[in-house]
């Protein structure tokens, strides 16, 4: 007996004194993420969304996967550099947060899996055939955000009745940004409200736009960017909020910290919704068998607390349309 347990050991130890474990004693494959944002911080609303969603299927930061994030700070001159940066530590999925930053991730490399996010229309802007194929390495979300524009300006005059003159700033260098003006200016003509059409290619450029406005309820500002553009959404609040001044933002985390109001897809949603479609990717799924998706939902967030440092009386139309109401 006990020379048959010795026969039976023995290609076992051989095989480990060879230096090849056999696959019961291999480690777990250990996926490596990579993040390309325009924001300030590689961790913001949505890339921590998508890290808590895929935490959800299972992938453990430091065990299983790994995470390699770039942020531009909102400089979208170094997504080239940063783009090759990433692809250059050979991860197992891109992931580009951001219309620009697709835009360079899908010309930097045609063989790695890329995830886009925060994207408005991938069709029109040349990331994917369709929709339904995307075709290539590439797919991921789109965020809708031209096209939700016209409802952001009508909610936006619902909510403060006396609006009669709107500001959007926007990059002059982002199609989107001007897709989504274009938009707005149909909408301002239907609403009854002028539109203060101001572009621009850098962030001081648009301190003449804001000085132009003034408090009282009949001037605000519409944000077009779902990224911070020439942070142009933080500068805004920040005149805004000095000189109470409303204004209409494309995501609530904005709402949070004192917009008066948001439309739009919430970041952080969008991250874990992100997260599904990067685990199927890691599981083996390549990007062109897998549709584009569209936002599970979409918000009208109202900040009270702001409406009341305005002087603002929230319609009741408003109180019952709004599907979070912050206090």
């Amino acid at each position: 007996m006990a020379g048959r347990a010795r026969l039976l050991i023995a290609p076992a130890v051989a095989v480990l004194l060879c230096g090849t474990p056999p696959a019961w004693a291999q480690a777990p494959k250990v996926f490596k993420v990579a993040i390309l944002t325009n924001a300030f911080s590689p961790w913001h609303s949505h890339t921590e969304g998508l890290r808590d969603g895929l935490k959800e299927f299972g992938y453990v930061e430091g065990k299983n996967v790994t995470f390699e994030a770039r942020a531009t700070q909102g400089d979208t001159s170094r997504l080239p550099e940063l783009a090759s940066e990433l692809v250059g530590l050979k991860p197992d999925l891109l992931y580009c947060n951001g219309t620009a930053a697709a835009q360079v991730c899908a010309k930097t490399t045609e063989r790695l899996p890329i995830l886009f996010a925060e994207v408005g229309d991938p069709v029109r802007l040349g990331l994917v055939k369709s929709l339904a194929r995307p075709g290539g390495n590439i797919t991921g979300m789109a965020n809708l955000r031209p096209e939700l524009t016209a409802k952001r300006l009508e909610l936006f005059k619902e909510t403060v009745p006396s609006l009669r003159r709107v500001l959007v700033t926007y990059d002059l260098r982002q199609p989107e940004d001007q897709e989504s003006v274009a938009v707005a200016r149909t909408a301002a003509g239907r609403l009854g409200l002028t539109l203060l059409e101001r572009p621009i290619t850098a962030s001081l450029e648009m301190e003449p736009g804001l000085g132009e406005l003034r408090e009282g309820g009949r001037d605000g500002i519409l944000i077009v960017q779902s990224g911070p553009h020439l942070n142009i959404p933080g500068r805004s609040l920040e005149v805004a909020t000095s000189n109470n001044i409303p204004t209409m933002y494309p995501a609530s985390f904005w709402t949070k910290v004192g917009a008066l109001a948001s439309y739009g897809p919430d970041q952080y949603l969008q991250g874990r919704q992100a997260a599904r479609l990067a685990h199927r990717v890691l599981s083996g799924t390549h990007p062109a068998a897998l549709p584009v998706e569209l936002p599970d939902r979409i918000e009208f967030v109202v900040n009270a607390k702001t409406a009341k440092r305005l002087g603002l009386q929230i319609p009741r139309t408003i109180l019952l349309r709004a599907d979070r109401m912050i206090e």
